[in-house]
């Protein structure tokens, strides 16, 4: 298992001022939380490592103004990463990827239906990476429905909609899921 680095105040002062060691403890304490939020919304590994490094770029260049404690730091670089990953999508190469249309539906919950973590991954890789982002920004990292539309320059019931039809869908397809699993212990 990957010991966790800590990173102190003196860190980021020191990588403030450029220095190579500070900046590259930096990166290796929160690149694996970088590349998994990418990989998560994007199902890629080229645009999760992009975003990896465009992450990473726009740490150290903005890194002069953090006025933050160490402690805050990490939250500070998941944002910068959620915003690249974002502004990613809304690009029109990928925007064109994803642009499906979902059918309309009530909210339905469906954390009761996670028994496989493989069930739960194929359910999540047959998501448009929009519909992916919302879901993982909202019942993941904890963001409410106001902030997922301001950063995806949407309307908060965008957010709401497009939340409860990600969930209907995940429903549907770990059910089905479901049934294919037990029509297959039955007939062995």
């Amino acid at each position: 298992m990957r010991e966790k680095l800590k990173i102190t105040d003196e860190d980021i002062k020191a990588a403030k001022q450029m220095c190579p060691t500070s900046q590259k403890k930096i990166y290796d304490a929160y690149r694996v939380m970088v590349y998994s939020i990418a990989k998560r919304i994007f199902l890629n590994t080229g645009y999760a490592e992009d975003i990896l490094q465009e992450t990473f770029i726009d740490v150290f260049t903005k890194l002069s103004t953090f006025e933050g404690k160490h402690y805050q730091l990490g939250a500070w670089i998941k944002r910068i990463a959620t915003n690249r990953a974002l502004m990613m999508l809304r690009t029109p190469w990928i925007a064109r990827k994803s642009d499906v249309e979902i059918e309309e539906g009530p909210y339905l919950s469906f954390e009761h239906q996670l028994h496989n973590n493989d069930e739960l991954e194929f359910a999540l890789e047959t998501l448009n990476p929009v519909s992916r982002s919302v879901l993982w920004l909202h019942d993941v990292e904890g963001y409410t429905h106001a902030e997922i539309g301001k950063m995806m320059k949407k309307t908060e019931s965008f957010s709401k909609s497009q939340l409860a039809r990600t969930h209907k869908k995940l429903k549907e397809l770990l059910e089905t899921n479901q049934t294919i699993n037990n029509d297959v212990k039955e007939y062995r």
